[in-house]
């Protein structure tokens, strides 16, 4: 189970503050935290938050730039109105089926999307929502850590990356500092993304350090 999916709801309205929420958490997979649409960038700019789309209530649209600029590419699904913006609309009063429905069809579009994800070694890696998915349509969630080592090697370009080098840009560390952190991030993240843990062939080790191996 990948577990439910986060939504940021950006309201002032109360009500559908209070009532979409719990109507969500009942018999869907997804999960909504209501917030005032002034906090929506900071919120979404928050790597604990682990948001994959937003619904941005209509009266709210005026803070839709620096919305959109937060969400890295994520979904924002316009709750009302939308003849005055390009953003998908769903009309209010929001029925749950359609809101469902179409979070679904906008969240898989976004994941197979090129644009939205790295291809790693046939997996598709989406940094911003933390998410990794397999050819088979199966969807890995990543932790903050993780997502930022499979990042970080992404950009090294099939170079291999030392321990002290993952240290001290993942986690802010020394490469003088005692720690099996970065060992046992490594060691999870394998067991999440390879077939054969034992036998990496994706986050494979070297003697200088990590590297991602291209798909074969």
């Amino acid at each position: 189970m990948a577990g439910p999916r986060h939504l940021l709801l950006l309201t002032e309205d109360e009500a559908l503050a209070a009532i979409l929420p719990a109507q969500l958490a009942q018999g869907t997979d997804y999960r909504a935290e209501p917030a005032a649409p002034g906090e929506g960038a900071a919120r979404l700019a928050d790597p604990l938050a682990h948001v994959e789309a937003t619904l941005l209530d209509a009266p709210a649209l005026a803070w839709v730039e620096p919305v959109r600029a937060a969400s890295a590419g994520r979904p924002i699904l316009l709750l009302g109105d939308g003849a005055a913006s390009e953003l998908p609309s769903l009309p209010k009063p929001v029925r749950l089926a359609a809101l469902v429905s179409r979070m679904n069809a906008l969240l898989a579009a976004f994941e197979a999307s090129p644009e939205a994800g790295i291809s790693l070694g046939g997996h598709l890696f989406h940094p911003a929502s933390r998410l990794m998915l397999t050819p088979e349509g199966t969807r890995i969630r990543l932790t903050e850590k993780e997502a930022a080592i499979l990042l970080y090697l992404h950009r090294a370009a099939g170079r291999a990356v030392s321990r002290g080098e993952l240290l001290g840009e993942v986690w802010g560390y020394s490469a003088a500092v005692a720690t099996h952190t970065l060992e046992t991030h490594i060691y999870r993240l394998r067991r999440k993304i390879e077939q054969a843990p034992a036998l990496a062939r994706l986050l494979v080790t070297e003697e200088g350090g990590y590297r991602l191996e291209p798909a074969p």
